[in-house]
């Protein structure tokens, strides 16, 4: 037993300890990932459930909101317009196109949906223009932070009295700090650009990740108490 209190086997045991902790911390980052995206399906897969709001002035906490649908008369403001870049759809590159909406309550932004790149990085992308009318649109509430999940992805082409995003994740020009997906539109001419679909609604993979770092830490355990059997049996020097 006395060999297990040389130096060498306390520098293996305090790696190994390490180690282990840190397949710990791993595992349990991992499974705090995992819950998080249980949550979050949870609010959506409740939330596409529900009845369309008439309103958006009462949203107050667009976390919990989140994919909320949202009919509302108002009209879209000509020339107020942002792409959203690195965007894809069956596979092929290009922009999602956010439109300002004016309601009552306010001006939003709500995603068109999506547009094909031009043939080139200065050629701009064909889009549709929108029909500045009184309508009602349907939409669903969105509530990412766009300073962390968008940061660096917006690309306001050169066209005069485009609006943008700001890198603070305010929604610039918006008095909300959400905005729509775009799904009806009693005008076909604001119809959706693409249809917008729900997210993958599965929890992904944290949770295997976590027990697949706790098998590790049990590994390293097992493991030093390997190198320790196999020390015992060396002749004490």
């Amino acid at each position: 037993m006395k060999k297990f209190f040389t130096l060498s086997e306390i520098l293996k045991s305090l790696v190994a300890v390490i180690l282990i902790a840190l397949c710990l911390l791993a595992s349990n980052w991992q499974w705090d990932k995992g819950s998080l995206q249980t949550r979050q399906n949870g609010i959506i897969k409740t939330n596409i459930t529900k009845a369309p709001l008439e309103s958006i002035s009462g949203i107050v906490d667009p976390v919990s909101d989140q994919w909320l649908r949202a009919s509302i008369d108002g009209h879209f403001i000509q020339g107020q317009q942002t792409l959203v870049r690195n965007r894809y759809f069956q596979g092929a590159y290009g922009f999602e196109v956010l439109q300002l909406f004016q309601t009552t309550e306010g001006k939003i932004w709500v995603n068109r949906g999506w547009v094909k790149a031009g043939a080139t990085a200065d050629t701009p992308p064909a889009i549709p223009r929108i029909d500045a009318n009184q309508t009602r649109i349907l939409g669903r509430i969105r509530s990412e932070d766009l300073s962390r999940q968008l940061q660096g992805s917006f690309f306001a082409l050169p066209q005069k009295n485009s609006s943008a995003i700001t890198s603070a994740g305010q929604y610039k020009e918006s008095n909300f700090n959400f905005y729509l997906d775009l799904l009806e539109s009693d005008n076909p001419q604001n119809a959706p650009l693409t249809p917008i679909e729900l997210p993958d609604l599965s929890n992904g993979p944290h949770y295997a990740y976590a027990i697949q770092w706790l098998a590790f830490a049990v590994l390293v355990l097992f493991g030093r108490g390997l190198l320790f059997r196999e020390t015992q049996r060396l002749p004490l020097v």
